[in-house]
């Protein structure tokens, strides 16, 4: 490292790229902009180049900034684990997973279980939320990694996607809905329906659905892809929902909502690992990612 780079100037800078701007990690860091803006043009003056580009009030990192942010995440992990070393606190107590809805609740609690039992100094941290907001987890290093479906090639710089499986998007009711076993295009020509958010991963296989079936403008006034918000809802009336399968895996099998069949072969999509390229390094790490394909591939042969 050049010698004249301090913790400070790092800090500063993963600060300045968490928060999108340099008064926001300034408050973060309770400094003025000024003081904040000095320490990042040190840090770019001794590594010869720019690491950020500011737009307004904003700000990017440019190709240098992002190779200089995931081994500036790297150091100060190697330090965070030096300091709990010294503590008497293994650096590998925590592991940190993002779950997106698809796996949250029917695929992942199960290999969360087999693994805790196989680790049991090992304590598994599992968020769950929006995909972007995971991926934002993933890249700052928050998380070790996300389970769910593959996120846009344009969310995936600097890191990687290992595939599990493929699952299809449905479109559910409650049990005994007025249109159950009858096609799904008459369905959606009479029901309201319930889509995921602009921004979901399933939302463009949706439209493109339901553009080819002539569908332009359906018939929504939730968009949603919370399983008790959902559930409530078909429970409660004669909506339908488009959902991956995993989210209401166990209402399926349990016989609470069935799936109209759809007809359609590309209405699903890949299930699997975002990460970084370096986190795998753990043997914790790895452990549990082996233990994932197990359980996808006894999922397909199941």
């Amino acid at each position: 490292m050049h010698k004249g780079i301090k913790l400070r100037h790092i800090r500063a800078f993963l600060d300045v790229h968490e928060e999108g701007g340099i008064s926001a990690a300034a408050r973060k860091q309770g400094i003025s902009q000024p003081a904040l803006s000095k320490t990042l043009a040190e840090l770019e003056a001794m590594l010869g180049g720019a690491l950020l580009i500011r737009r307004g009030r904003k700000t990017y990192l440019t190709p240098a900034g992002e190779t200089f942010r995931r081994h500036a995440l790297l150091a100060l992990q190697e330090l965070d684990a030096g300091a709990m070393a010294l503590n008497g606190e293994a650096a590998g107590d925590v592991v940190t997973v993002g779950a997106l809805p698809t796996v949250a609740g029917s695929f992942f609690p199960g290999v969360a279980l087999d693994f805790t039992r196989s680790r049991p100094g090992i304590r598994l941290s599992i968020s769950t939320g929006p995909n972007l907001y995971l991926l934002e987890r993933v890249r700052s290093g928050a998380l070790d990694l996300m389970i769910g479906r593959m996120p846009a090639a344009r969310e995936m710089p600097g890191l990687r996607f290992d595939y599990l499986y493929e699952e299809e998007v449905v479109l559910a009711a409650r049990s005994g809905h007025p249109f159950t076993g009858q096609p799904a295009v008459e369905a959606l020509r009479h029901c309201d329906l319930i889509l995921p958010p602009r921004g979901a991963i399933i939302r463009r296989i949706v439209d493109d659905y339901l553009g080819a079936q002539g569908i332009v403008e359906p018939r929504c006034a939730i968009e949603t892809v919370s399983l008790a918000t959902g559930l409530g809802l078909l429970e409660s009336s004669d909506m339908l929902w488009f959902i991956s399968r995993g989210v209401i895996a166990r209402e399926l099998a349990a016989g609470v909502l069935v799936s109209l069949p759809l007809g359609a072969q590309f209405m699903s999509g890949a299930v699997g690992l975002t990460m970084t390229r370096e986190v795998q390094e753990r043997p914790e790490i790895a452990q549990l990612v082996e233990m994932l394909h197990v359980a996808a591939q006894r999922r397909d042969q199941g």
